[in-house]
């Protein structure tokens, strides 16, 4: 879902938004959202309206001036996740893929400890997936752990990366990249993990990154033939982007791998969103009122270690526990 930290959705997840490790729609926006038949992408921070093809799933981002800690939803049954028969991914293999040149956050373009590289490579391998086969494999589909493919930069084609970058520039880029051999080919457990330097908006549908109305993150899919390509799309958070104020209240770095998470987590059990058009097939795990796995739980962080390192990480929505958790 798009993730938009603070209390609204953009264009749901693209895929879906998210602000992984912000906060969540407040309750207000949710009931007035419901009570007037208005679709889930709405009525959830983070929610994703799929009635329209090809739109990832966002988390919204959050005004700073009125932002305050997500307040619990009244009854958590109603935050149920429901398969709607659709893919999900069985082990996730993550690409992060720096788009272009310019300035990148250091924990963007490192390598290193205490980079998004080294978060990815061992969160995948960690308590926080080590969970979600009990509770969202399907009749035919397991949930393991995942691997990291490790770190390419791409240079885009002028065409597709002027100052604001739009989602269909960014699906063109990436289908682009691939038939160069650039990126690695896609599979059913490919993620294409984006990030952007300093001074690029992105925009997904009618809103843009970093700002009022817009989102943090998001995840998306592009139709492929018979198969699918899965994305998420981060924008910058430096000083003085909006997102560093509107996607999180911890460190740059802590906020960033609490976004990363919850597109991570939300790709995993629903890949193709960004398809689909009906609460059917290839949606996977949703709640048409809260969205996704992370949109439940937006804003609640908890941290996972891995070989002694603690990572933050966006808590995730149990439907076996009731309640938004890291791992059993």
């Amino acid at each position: 879902m798009v993730q938009a930290f603070g209390n609204r959705k953009s264009s749901a997840l693209a895929g879906m938004v998210l602000a992984a490790g912000l906060s969540m729609t407040s309750h207000a926006q949710v009931a007035d959202a419901v009570s007037t038949g208005a679709p889930a992408a709405v009525a959830a921070q983070g929610a994703h309206d799929f009635r329209g093809a090809g739109n990832p799933h966002v988390l919204p981002w959050r005004d700073p001036a009125t932002a305050s800690s997500p307040a619990p939803f009244a009854r958590a049954s109603s935050r149920t996740l429901t398969y709607y028969g659709g893919p999900v991914i069985a082990n996730v293999n993550v690409v992060k893929v720096n788009y272009g040149a310019g300035t990148y956050q250091p924990y963007v373009s490192g390598t290193g400890a205490g980079t998004m590289s080294a978060f990815y490579g061992a969160v995948v391998g960690s308590p926080y997936f080590s969970w979600l086969n009990t509770d969202y494999h399907t009749s035919t589909q397991t949930i393991g752990y995942g691997s990291f493919a490790g770190d390419k930069s791409i240079t885009p084609s002028a065409a597709n990366n002027g100052s604001t970058i739009t989602d269909a520039q960014i699906q063109a880029e990436i289908q682009r990249q691939i038939g160069l051999g650039v990126l690695p080919a896609a599979t059913a457990n490919t993620y294409y993990a984006m990030y952007f330097p300093k001074g690029k908006k992105i925009q997904q549908g009618t809103s843009y990154s970093c700002q009022s109305g817009g989102f943090c993150a998001y995840h998306g899919t592009i139709k492929n033939g018979s198969s699918y390509i899965f994305y998420g799309v981060h924008p910058d958070n430096s000083t003085g982007s909006g997102c560093d104020a509107g996607c999180g209240t911890s460190t740059p770095f802590n906020n960033w791998t609490s976004v990363a998470s919850h597109e991570l987590i939300e790709a995993v059990t629903d890949p193709a969103v960004g398809v689909a058009t009906t609460y059917a097939s290839p949606l996977g795990w949703y709640n048409k009122t809260y969205g996704e796995i992370g949109d439940i739980c937006n804003a609640q962080q908890g941290t996972v270690t891995v070989g002694g390192v603690a990572y933050t990480v966006q808590k995730e929505w149990s439907n076996s526990k009731q309640a938004c958790i890291t791992n059993f």
